[in-house]
């Protein structure tokens, strides 16, 4: 069960608010499937009417969320509707009429195991940028690694110049006006970047390990979340010339590179 912490935190009022009512609706319904002193099918009822207000509830935040990333022009937009989605989907997986109590409780505990790790993970990976972007892929130069970026830890400090390289790579291929097909070259470096990446975070979940940081659970979560986010691109959506999708997946990308580097990675202690 997760419990909502500062590393949660958005910064937008309505959205941070909203995110404390879906963690108190989930551990409801956690202490509901624990409690001993109910008969089995109270808990299943009790909890699967906490799962309706959860639904509704849940609903009512995405749309809030969508509502304000629209207004703000948020490149992530499009990935965060389809992991709304998801979470959507999996509310609404089970027939529970088909179940007897015991598999009814079973599946709810592992319900709720995933939704509370995939709301963790989507908040802290996703939300938190929420009103951060910036747009990079018309200035070149925030594509650069620079002092400000530094934590201090050299292997992480290497990695993290080659994943800027990799991402100035991809915008100039963007924004290449005579190159004719960019689809194949940028899939490329996709591929290239979440490679790369992959290395990176498990490199960089070592040496956390190495020095027992205790911050080591949240980065596991928000680097899946950013593997995930890379898997999920959908590079379809740009092979008929829509520019301004790649525009918007550099911004995305770049953007979550360096706010992670700014909020997470520099609180990460050198070894002395």
């Amino acid at each position: 069960m997760y419990q909502f912490t500062s590393d949660c935190l958005t910064g937008i009022g309505i959205l941070d608010d909203e995110h404390r009512g879906l963690f108190s609706t989930i551990n409801e319904i956690f202490n509901t499937l624990n409690s001993e002193n109910k008969q089995k099918d109270e808990i299943i009822h009790t909890a699967e009417a906490l799962i309706i207000s959860l639904k509704k509830y849940a609903a009512t935040h995405f749309a809030h969320e969508e509502a304000f990333m629209r207004d703000n022009h948020d490149p992530e937009l499009p990935l965060q509707k389809r992991e709304h989605a998801q979470f959507t989907e999996k509310v609404n997986s089970v027939d529970f009429d088909s179940l007897d109590e015991n598999e009814a409780i079973s599946v709810l505990q592992e319900m709720m195991e995933y939704l509370s790790r995939w709301l963790y993970r989507h908040i802290i990976g996703s939300d938190t940028l929420i009103g951060k972007m910036k747009p990079i892929h018309d200035n070149p130069v925030m594509l650069s690694f620079s002092d400000e970026y530094y934590t201090g830890i050299e292997i992480i400090d290497q990695q993290h110049k080659r994943l800027f390289e990799i991402l100035a790579d991809l915008n100039e291929l963007s924004q290449n006006e005579f190159l004719h097909d960019k689809y194949d070259a940028i899939a490329d470096v996709l591929e290239e970047l979440k490679d790369y990446t992959v290395r990176h975070f498990q490199d960089e979940e070592r040496y956390m390990k190495s020095i027992q940081y205790e911050g080591l659970a949240a980065q596991e979560e928000v680097h899946q979340s950013f593997i995930d986010k890379i898997d999920n691109i959908n590079l379809d959506e740009t092979e008929d010339g829509q520019q301004e999708q790649l525009d918007e997946l550099i911004d995305f990308l770049a953007n979550w590179l360096i706010y992670h580097i700014m909020k997470m990675d520099q609180k990460i202690p050198a070894k002395g």
